[in-house]
C-alpha cells in the first residue's frame, strides 16, 4: 500500500502539536479555576511573569459568573491571602466595585490592586537560595462569622529579589528606636522621621515604583513628599496604618545619579506615649515600615 507522504507529514505535525496544546491548557487552568460558589469562575494574574520577595506588583482579578451563579445574601469582602511556614505575608481586599450580594448571572466582575510580597528569602540559605513556594488564596468571609470559603488558591514560586536593586541612603531627619535592650537587630529597630526626614535612591535610570507604608499615630497629619524639588504628593492622614504608591517618571542618570526624596510632616507625636517602657522623650512625625523603590 503507498503511503500518501504529506498525510504522514500532517500526522507528524499533529502528533508534536498534541504536548503544546497540553502545556498552554495547563497555564490557562493555573491562572483560572472553578470556585466553591457555584456559577463562578475565578481568574488570577500577576503583571510580572517571574515573582520574586520584596515585589510590588501588579495582579489583576477577575470573577466570572455563569447562568448558574445565585447571589448569597449578607454581607460579605473578598481577600487576597498569602502565608509562608505559617507567616501571613499580607491581607488585602481584592472586592470589586460592586459588593458580591449584588452579584448577577453571566457577569464579569474586575479588580485590579497592588500587592507586596515582602522580603524573605536568604540568598545565601541553601534551602532558599532558589526560591521558596508561597500559598496564595482568594478567600471570601462574610460579616461577623470567623469562617471562610475559599474562592481560589494556588502556589507562588517567589524567587529571590535582584541583587543590584536601587539603593537607599538615609541622611538628615531620621530616629531610630531601639525596642529591646537585647541584641541590635533590624527587627528590634522601629524608624520614624522627625518633621523633615531625607534620603537618597539610587536613580535606576527608567519609570519606577515609589511606596511608603508606615503608621500614622498624630491624626490629620498634614504630609509633604518632594522628589528633587519637585512635589511629588501632599496628603492627610489619619491615625493608623497607611500606604501610598506612586509610579516615578525617569530620570537621566547622568544629571541625577541619585534622587533626593523628603518627606515632611506637621504634627509630631512624643515617643514617650508610644514606647512607656523606654526613657525616650524624642518627637518624631510618621513611623515607616517600608520604603520601595524598584
Amino acid at each position: 500500500m503507498k503511503i500518501d507522504p504529506r498525510k504522514n507529514k500532517r500526522m507528524s505535525f499533529s502528533l508534536l502539536f498534541l504536548p503544546f496544546c497540553f502545556i498552554v491548557l495547563l497555564s490557562l487552568l493555573a491562572c483560572e479555576a472553578t470556585s466553591p460558589v457555584r456559577g463562578l469562575a475565578v481568574s488570577v494574574n500577576f503583571q510580572e511573569k517571574q515573582l520574586t520577595d520584596d515585589l510590588l506588583t501588579r495582579v489583576k482579578v477577575k470573577y466570572i459568573t455563569t447562568a448558574s451563579f445565585q447571589p448569597a445574601e449578607g454581607d460579605y469582602r473578598i481577600f487576597a491571602v498569602a502565608d509562608w511556614q505559617g507567616r501571613i505575608l499580607f491581607r488585602e481586599d481584592l472586592d470589586p466595585s460592586v459588593s458580591f450580594n449584588h452579584w448577577q448571572a453571566n457577569r464579569v466582575y474586575e479588580v485590579e490592586k497592588y500587592l507586596y510580597f515582602p522580603e524573605i528569602i536568604d540568598r545565601f540559605d541553601c534551602q532558599t537560595a532558589s526560591g521558596v513556594e508561597v500559598d496564595f488564596r482568594l478567600i471570601m468571609e462574610k460579616t461577623g462569622e470567623s469562617s471562610a470559603i475559599t474562592l481560589y488558591s494556588r502556589k507562588l514560586k517567589l524567587h529571590p529579589c535582584p541583587a543590584d536593586l536601587p539603593k537607599l541612603i538615609f541622611l538628615d531627619g531620621w530616629i531610630r528606636v531601639k525596642r529591646s535592650q537585647g541584641k541590635s537587630l533590624p527587627s528590634n529597630l522601629d524608624l520614624w522621621t522627625g518633621e523633615k526626614a531625607v534620603c537618597l535612591l539610587e536613580n535606576p535610570g527608567r519609570e519606577a515604583l515609589l511606596m511608603l507604608r508606615g503608621r500614622c499615630y498624630a491624626g490629620g497629619a498634614r504630609v509633604s513628599l518632594m522628589l528633587n524639588s519637585e512635589t511629588l504628593d501632599e496628603f492627610t492622614l489619619a491615625a493608623g496604618e497607611f500606604q501610598k504608591i506612586w509610579r516615578v517618571r525617569a530620570f537621566p542618570q547622568e544629571a541625577f545619579p541619585e534622587l533626593q526624596l523628603i518627606i515632611s510632616v506637621d504634627r509630631v507625636i512624643s515617643l514617650s506615649q508610644i514606647y512607656p517602657e523606654l526613657a525616650e522623650s524624642r518627637e518624631a512625625g510618621l513611623k515607616i515600615e517600608k520604603i520601595y523603590f524598584r
